[in-house]
């Protein structure tokens, strides 16, 4: 492969953020820590954008009806912005930022898999089993009582499975999490999750031991922007070096083909100093770089390991069940 040139770009995937949140189907357009500027100057080049549903107590409306108000968000999005909307990895464009809608919170499905299949002929590709609340699949990373998954949540797990829908971990509990590893027939990914081992005490990242079983398992694992799972303190600011700490030890437990990036931007309050959004994405290919991470393993995690991961999970669907 030859040289990265000076001035070149590498193409970005991101594998989660919030910016749903923060439009309106009347102003599309995203302005925040995800914004159509940052996006072309960052080298955006597949962004999944996800439709967080949390506990039923935040709505006045039904869980469903916030999904598919944030659904309706995505599509105002995707047209005012002119991005190209896929649903497969064989859809992507080189120079089109391709969007991919995801869900973030099973509680959106209220318990039941008719849901989750209309999200999916929404276009919907990847939900998060939970919000770090407890809901009808299984108990958050924050459940007093850590009981797993639900006989719900495992069959929302294989459904997904035939689908072909990623299956992400990012706010599952830990007995939850193992449950996933073994019931899923396809690889899972923790969308937007660090490493606990540099910040003891933060349940929403993941072990050492759930870092290498999610590479065996042939998962993915994107590292986020938060500053408490950088840095583990709301006290400390974090910076670039504290993300390349967490992706290095992420790299070195699940495999360097198992890891990437998934900011959380627009569903964090404070970035790290050199990473305040998207337009500076090519920060970090730079800094690994420097690093003298080999120029293939920069691109695998800027971009072609989600990619990559994505087709491993329709790989696993069910002959019957391909289109």
């Amino acid at each position: 492969m030859a040289a990265q040139r000076e001035g070149e770009r590498f193409p970005i995937a991101d594998a989660h953020n919030d910016a749903l949140l923060g439009l309106r189907v009347e102003d599309p357009v995203p302005r925040g820590q995800i914004n159509l500027e940052g996006l072309d100057k960052g080298g955006a080049a597949l962004v999944c954008f996800a439709a967080f549903v949390g506990a039923r107590e935040r709505y006045a409306h039904s869980r469903l009806q916030e999904a598919l108000l944030l659904v309706d968000r995505f599509y105002a999005m995707v047209e005012a912005c002119g991005f190209q909307r896929v649903t497969h990895p064989d859809q992507l464009t080189p120079g089109k930022l391709c969007a991919l809608l995801t869900l973030e919170g099973g509680d959106a499905l209220e318990g039941q898999l008719c849901n989750l299949r209309v999200l999916y002929a929404l276009g919907a590709r990847m939900l998060a089993l939970t919000w770090s609340n407890d809901n009808e699949l299984g108990c958050g990373c924050n459940a007093k009582e850590d009981s797993g998954l639900t006989r719900t949540g495992l069959e929302a797990v294989a459904e997904m499975n035939r689908l072909g829908m990623m299956v992400d971990v990012s706010h599952l509990s830990d007995r939850g999490f193992w449950q996933v590893l073994e019931a899923s027939a396809a690889p899972p990914l923790a969308s937007h999750s660090n490493a606990r081992a540099l910040c003891p005490g933060v349940a929403r990242n993941l072990t050492d031991e759930m870092l290498a079983a999610l590479g065996r398992k042939g998962g993915f694992v994107g590292v986020n922007a938060a500053r408490l799972f950088l840095t583990g303190s709301q006290d400390r600011p974090a910076t670039l070096e504290d993300m390349l700490r967490h992706l290095e030890r992420m790299a070195a437990l699940a495999g360097v083909e198992h890891v990437g990036l998934g900011t959380d931007f627009d569903g964090i309050s404070s970035t790290p100093e050199g990473f305040e959004g998207c337009e500076k994405y090519q920060a970090l290919p730079e800094a690994l770089l420097r690093r003298n991470w080999p120029e293939a393993a920069v691109r695998g995690v800027c971009y072609q390991n989600f990619v990559d991961y994505w087709r491993r999970v329709l790989e696993c669907r069910p002959a019957k069940g391909r289109a």
